[in-house]
């Protein structure tokens, strides 16, 4: 059986990895802060995989959360995925790791970009709003890529896009835009508020991937997929945000108002992945269309709310 580590185990994508792979038929172990092993300390992480052992290392490990607190925290986002990054290529490589599965997110991606093709990946400047935590992960790609170069160290990099689902942050700084959505309009519905504001002008357009499918891909990727150019994992489908507030106040069956506030930032104005090297590379696709994983993550979400007021 093989031996997988899942560094970052224990957050919202990192929990659904782990469970994908022991489904998959592997000897799979989380490490993260959680469990006493803090990756921006070389020590700490290079120690446990010397005992560990693994075949694959899969991280998914990553400081970040909405626009407000990316846009507040931005030093420690930056140094702490930078140490992260440059920490987890080189204990991977010095314990003996057969392959590294590196996690990233669509802000690695040129901000002025349409559509994100793997070919474009290289052409232009990240969006302001998003390079504390995208350039620390290009970083990481070289230092790899020269692993690769020079001791022929095996690393695949798979660039995911927005992400949700059971098991997200609550805490509204930290949680994707997604299920802060779904929060501030159940709140509003529980409350008897007719006006639910939202940041920006609501023109923006994302990609979602229901967690459970991005697990999925992950793991058959680290099964299918060698090269180190990197690979986008997702629908190819995008969503602008005034879409999505639609879509969860009628599955909610709320009856208020939204109000969009254009002084806000918007971000970059669209992010939706060229998904055709996927397809060809992993025969494969996120089975769970928007609207059902947006009625799944609600149904959690609530239950979670009704479990929380029971407990108190």
């Amino acid at each position: 059986m093989e031996k997988v580590v899942i560094l970052g185990g224990c957050g919202f994508l990192g929990a659904h990895v782990v469970q994908a792979f022991t489904r998959g038929g592997y000897e799979v172990q989380s490490c993260s802060r959680k469990n006493g092993v803090d990756a921006r300390e070389e020590g700490s992480l290079a120690g446990f995989l010397e005992k560990a052992r693994p075949a694959i290392l899969v991280n998914c490990a990553h400081h970040g959360g909405g626009i407000a607190y990316n846009a507040e925290h931005s030093l420690d986002i930056y140094e702490d995925n930078l140490m992260i990054g440059f920490h987890v290529v080189r204990a991977a490589v010095r314990s003996g790791v057969n392959k590294l599965v590196n996690i990233m997110g669509n802000s690695t991606y040129p901000g002025v970009s349409n559509l994100y093709e793997e070919s474009e990946w290289w052409n232009g400047s990240l969006h302001p709003s998003v390079m504390a935590s995208g350039l620390p992960r290009k970083a990481q790609w070289v230092q790899a890529w020269a692993y690769e170069d020079e001791r022929g160290f095996c690393s695949i990099h798979l660039v995911l896009p927005n992400m949700f689902g059971p098991g997200d942050h609550l805490d509204p700084s930290r949680s994707h835009a997604l299920t802060a959505l779904i929060r501030k309009i159940w709140e509003a519905k529980n409350t008897g508020s007719q006006r639910v504001e939202i940041w920006g002008s609501g023109k923006p357009v994302r990609e979602w991937l229901y967690v459970e499918d991005a697990a999925a891909g992950i793991v058959r990727a680290a099964r299918q997929y060698d090269e180190m150019e990197i690979l986008n994992l997702g629908s190819g489908q995008g969503c602008s945000v005034r879409e999505l507030a639609e879509t969860i106040r009628e599955l909610l069956g709320w009856s208020g108002e939204f109000f969009y506030d254009a002084a806000r930032p918007d971000g970059a104005p669209c992010k939706v992945f060229d998904v055709s090297k996927m397809k060809a590379k992993l025969g494969w696709a996120p089975p769970t269309e928007l609207r059902d994983g947006i009625r799944k993550t609600i149904d959690w979400f609530v239950s979670t709310q009704h479990a929380s007021a029971a407990a108190h």
